[in-house]
């Protein structure tokens, strides 16, 4: 999705399968920015948040916005639940990335970390995906991420409101179950 032009919300525009839209989120701001969707390659230069918010063309324009412009008001809420629930991921991803390491540094690459907030320097945001909403009204979306452990498979986080369902690879947060409490 980062080849797409899409306007500033609450505008969107529609590709052959997906609502998507351009939002900035300040809370993600100074992560990583990577020249790919998973690569770990990092620009100079910090992100400043800005992302695609992506829905299936299915969904009703109006829950795709009422779910895009709630994890905007919440995003550093959001922020706070994102790594901790990548932190067991991290550990085991880790050991196979030095095994596979040749001339780079572990450090340089998979740094032993000692809170969650540390991998912020190690990921991307690529996307926030909208899967709808729960009969509560609460919004179903997840959080992909490029990040230096997972090159091939990015890591992502999958949420009903401020509750993480699931986290680990970046199709967990784009795979949303027909039901989700």
């Amino acid at each position: 999705m980062d080849n797409i032009e899409a306007p500033i919300f609450p505008e969107y525009v529609d590709d052959e399968y997906h609502h998507v839209s351009t939002i900035t989120l300040p809370a993600f701001a100074g992560m990583q920015t990577t020249n790919a969707p998973y690569g770990a390659v990092s620009s100079p230069e910090p992100s400043i948040g800005e992302t695609h918010a992506i829905s299936n063309k299915s969904l009703d324009p109006k829950i795709f916005r009422a779910a895009v412009s709630w994890v905007i008001e919440n995003a550093a809420e959001i922020r706070k639940l994102l790594f901790p629930a990548l932190v067991e991921q991290y550990w085991e991803m880790r050991d196979l990335v030095i095994e596979c390491l040749m001339d780079e540094n572990p450090d340089d690459v998979v740094p032993e970390i000692e809170e969650p907030e540390e991998l912020a320097k190690l990921c991307r945001l690529v996307a926030v995906h909208i899967g709808g909403q729960t009969t509560d009204g609460l919004p179903r979306f997840g959080i992909e991420l490029g990040c230096n452990w997972e090159e091939e498979h990015g890591a992502g986080v999958r949420f009903v409101g401020l509750r993480v369902v699931k986290a680990g690879d970046a199709s967990d947060a784009f795979t949303f179950p027909k039901y989700e409490a």
